[in-house]
């Protein structure tokens, strides 16, 4: 079975009104719906925003689903002047900004990067074709100050952040199942990003959904 596993519905339903042979049930006050998507069996979830509502509910979906591999997608802002609008980021390492690096070094189970699972990666990339790889950051903030941005871009490398992909490749990574993370771009994450987001989001979805099903069926 394949978890899929997104914040906000509107990263999802592109997804869940293909699903055949549908089930729904609720766990911890979210939606959780098997099926089968492209000839495979499934379950997505629409884990809300933010870390904490990420890693529980990938916990959830790992302790009674027992998926073999998890896809965390959605969309982020971008801290590359290389990454555009509507641009995919395969997420191959993921990292926290907004952790101190000590903590990350001193407390378990705490690793300072987490890596995506190889295959994942390379079956992502031939079902987005151009696309970019490489680190995602994740932080419990919206990005929408340039300075911000830098600094971000500045501490972690990453070319895009969002919200929730990171403590999905936490809990992924302690439970030893094999995750991925992908993120279409909405927005600059810079002083234009509010305006951007509105504007932007569902088109930065539908990129998201479409690689998410071609992956799906590689998989």
């Amino acid at each position: 079975m394949i978890g899929i596993i997104s914040a906000m519905e509107l990263e999802l339903k592109g997804l869940t009104r293909r699903l055949t042979d549908r089930k729904t049930e609720t766990l911890a006050a979210v939606t959780y719906d098997t099926g089968k998507l492209e000839g495979k069996p499934v379950v997505i979830c629409n884990c809300g925003v933010g870390k904490v509502n990420a890693a529980m509910h990938t916990q959830l979906l790992i302790t009674k689903y027992r998926p073999d591999v998890i896809i965390q997608s959605g969309i982020a802002g971008s801290l590359s002047p290389k990454v555009k609008h509507f641009d995919l980021v395969i997420g191959e390492e993921l990292v926290y900004h907004d952790m101190q690096p000590f903590v990350l070094e001193q407390f378990e189970p705490l690793e300072k990067v987490y890596v995506s699972d190889a295959r994942l990666v390379r079956l992502a990339e031939e079902a987005a074709g151009i696309c970019h790889v490489g680190r995602i950051a994740s932080g419990d903030q919206f990005i929408s100050d340039a300075g911000i941005k830098a600094d971000i871009a500045g501490r972690t490398g990453a070319l895009c952040t969002e919200m929730e992909g990171c403590a999905v490749a936490h809990t992924a990574y302690l439970n030893e199942v094999p995750f991925l993370v992908m993120r279409a771009i909405s927005d600059m994450a810079d002083d234009s990003a509010e305006g951007e987001f509105d504007e932007f989001q569902q088109k930065a979805a539908d990129r998201a959904v479409d690689i998410v099903l071609k992956l799906v069926r590689k998989i």
